[in-house]
C-alpha cells in the first residue's frame, strides 16, 4: 500500500514536481522514500532534504544534466529508465535490484557520491550560518572499565589538553556525574538548556550504556517534563528482546532475501515499554528502531549501542549537547555470539563475564568515531567543544577548535563543579546556584 506523504512533505513534493520528473529515477526514488519518512525524520533531516530542493533547482538545465550524467548513464545501462513502479519505496527497491544484478552498484555509488560531492557546500551555505549557537560533546567512561593511563585517549591526544581534576569526593559513578552536570542542588545542565529560549525537544541527547545520567536527569526534571532526549542500552533490553525475537520468528517462517527482512523491520509496530525512554515521541521510537535494526551490533553490545546511537544522533537530529557514556560489555562467547536472533538452549548457554580491559579498548576506538563523525558535519566543526572524561580519573581531554593546544603541566587542577560551570558558560546557559568559575582556556 502506497504511503502518502505529510501534507508539509506534499507541499514540497509539490513545489518541485518539475524538478523532480527531471531528475533520474534512483534520485527522485530517493527523495520520494524520504518524503515518506517525514513524519519520523527530526527538524534538521526536514530542513536538509528542503534545502537539497532547492539547491538543484538553482542549477541550469545545463548544470543539472552534467551534474547527473553519470547517475543517468548507468541507470540507462541497468535497464532503470524501463521501471514504472508508481510507489517509491517499490521504485527503489526494483532499481537497486537493476543495478545490483548488472554489477554496476560501486559504480553508482561512486557517481552519486560526485553529486553530493558538489552540492554539499550549496546545502551547508543554506543550513549553517557564520552565528550558528555552539555545541558540546561529552564522552565518558563508566566506572568499572580498566583504564589504561597511559594509553587513554591516544588517538585524540594530540588535538587536545589534558586537564587535571580534583576529584575530592566524586569517586562514586552517582557522585561524579551529580559533580559533572548538576549546576545547582535542584538542577543539572540538562534541565538548564531545556529551559534555556530556543531550545528545541531533541536539542539534548544522553546515550549511555547503563542508566546513571537517565536516574541523575529524571530526579531534576519536572513532573511530565522530560529534561533530555534519552536512549539506555540497559532500559531498552526488554524491546531489544522483543525486536530480536519477531526477526527471529520471521527468519525461520521463511523470507525470500534482504530486501524482504528488511521491508518486514520497517513494518514491525513494536514500541518501547513505558520509562523505557526520557522522551517517548514518534520520531524517537522509530530511531530507536532504527539504531537497534541497522546497525551492526547494536543489539548484541552496549558500548556498539552507544557509538552507533550517538553517531545517528549528531547527523539526523544535529544536538547542541549529546553526552555519549560507554560502560563495561560482557565477554563475546564464541559462537553463540554470532546466533543474533535465536534464544540458545539451556545446555548451550555460556555464562555471562564482564570484560573491563576488552570494553576500554573498544571505548577507545568508538569516542574516536563520535569525534570523526562530528567534524564530518558542518553542523559542528569549528563550533564545538569536545570534553571526554573517566569516571574516577583524575584529568580529562578537552578539545576546542579555535584554541591551542596546552602541553602537559601547563594548566592548573580544576574541580568538576568548574568543569560543570566551563559547559554551562560554553553553551550559553544559567550556571543556577553554582559559584564556580568557567575554566578561562575553554569557556572564553
Amino acid at each position: 500500500m502506497r504511503i502518502a506523504p505529510a501534507p508539509d512533505a506534499a507541499s514540497l513534493l509539490r513545489q518541485h514536481r518539475d524538478l523532480l520528473a527531471r531528475l533520474p529515477v534512483t534520485f527522485r526514488a530517493f527523495i520520494g522514500v524520504e518524503a515518506e519518512k517525514w513524519p519520523t525524520l527530526f527538524a534538521p533531516e526536514q530542513a536538509y532534504l528542503r534545502a537539497l530542493l532547492e539547491s538543484v533547482a538553482r542549477w541550469t538545465s545545463l548544470e543539472l544534466v552534467d551534474a547527473f550524467a553519470g547517475v543517468t548513464r548507468l541507470e540507462t545501462e541497468a535497464g532503470c529508465r524501463d521501471v514504472r513502479a508508481g510507489d517509491p519505496r517499490q521504485l527503489q527497491d526494483e532499481t537497486q535490484s537493476l543495478i545490483r544484478r548488472k554489477g554496476l552498484l560501486p559504480r553508482w555509488r561512486q557517481e552519486v557520491d560526485q553529486v553530493f560531492r558538489r552540492l554539499q557546500p550549496q546545502i551547508d551555505e543554506r543550513l549553517y550560518s557564520a552565528s550558528a549557537p555552539r555545541r558540546l560533546v561529552v564522552m565518558l567512561y563508566g566506572q568499572g572499565i580498566a583504564i589504561e593511563r597511559d594509553k587513554l585517549w591516544r588517538r585524540l591526544r594530540g588535538l587536545g589538553s589534558r586537564v587535571p581534576l580534583r576529584l575530592e569526593e566524586a569517586r562514586t559513578s552517582e557522585s561524579f556525574l551529580r559533580a559533572l552536570f548538576g549546576t545547582s542542588a535542584n538542577a543539572t545542565l540538562f534541565s538548564a538548556l531545556r529551559d534555556s529560549a530556543g531550545h528545541g525537544p531533541h536539542d539534548t541527547w544522553i546515550v549511555e550504556a547503563g542508566e546513571s545520567l537517565h536516574a541523575l536527569c529524571e530526579a531534576s526534571a519536572a513532573k511530565g517534563s522530560a529534561c533530555a532526549t534519552g536512549v539506555s542500552y540497559a532500559r531498552l533490553r526488554a524491546y531489544r528482546e522483543m525486536l530480536a525475537r519477531s526477526l527471529y520468528k520471521k527468519v525461520v517462517d521463511g523470507v525470500s532475501g534482504p530486501q524482504e527482512l528488511a521491508a518486514y523491520a520497517r513494518a514491525l509496530d513494536i514500541s518501547p515499554p513505558e520509562g523505557a525512554l526520557l522522551r517517548s515521541d514518534d520520531v524517537v521510537r522509530a530511531f530507536i528502531r532504527d539504531v537497534l535494526l541497522a546497525g551492526n551490533g547494536t543489539l548484541l553490545l552496549n558500548n556498539t549501542f552507544v557509538e552507533w546511537a550517538s553517531v545517528q544522533a549528531l547527523k539526523r537530529a544535529e544536538p547542541r549537547l549529546l553526552v555519549a557514556r560507554f560502560g563495561v560489555r560482557d565477554k563475546m562467547k564464541p559462537f553463540s555470539s554470532l546466533l543474533l536472533f535465536s534464544s540458545p538452549r539451556p545446555t548451550d548457554q555460556v555464562p555471562v563475564l564482564e570484560d573491563p580491559l576488552g570494553s576500554f579498548v573498544d571505548v577507545e576506538q568508538l569516542s574516536y568515531y563520535i569525534w570523526l563523525n562530528a567534524e564530518k558535519s558542518a553542523a559542528y566543526r569549528g563550533k564545538t567543544l569536545y570534553l571526554l572524561l573517566a569516571e574516577g580519573v583524575d584529568e580529562m581531554l578537552a578539545i576546542r577548535p579555535d584554541a591551542p593546544r596546552a602541553e602537559a603541566g601547563e594548566l592548573p587542577p580544576a574541580g568538576l563543579d568548574e568543569v560543570a560551570a566551563t559547559m554551562a558558560t560554553w553553551l550559553g546557559v544559567s550556571g543556577g546556584a553554582s559559584v564556580a568559575r568557567p575554566l578561562a582556556s575553554l569557556a572564553g
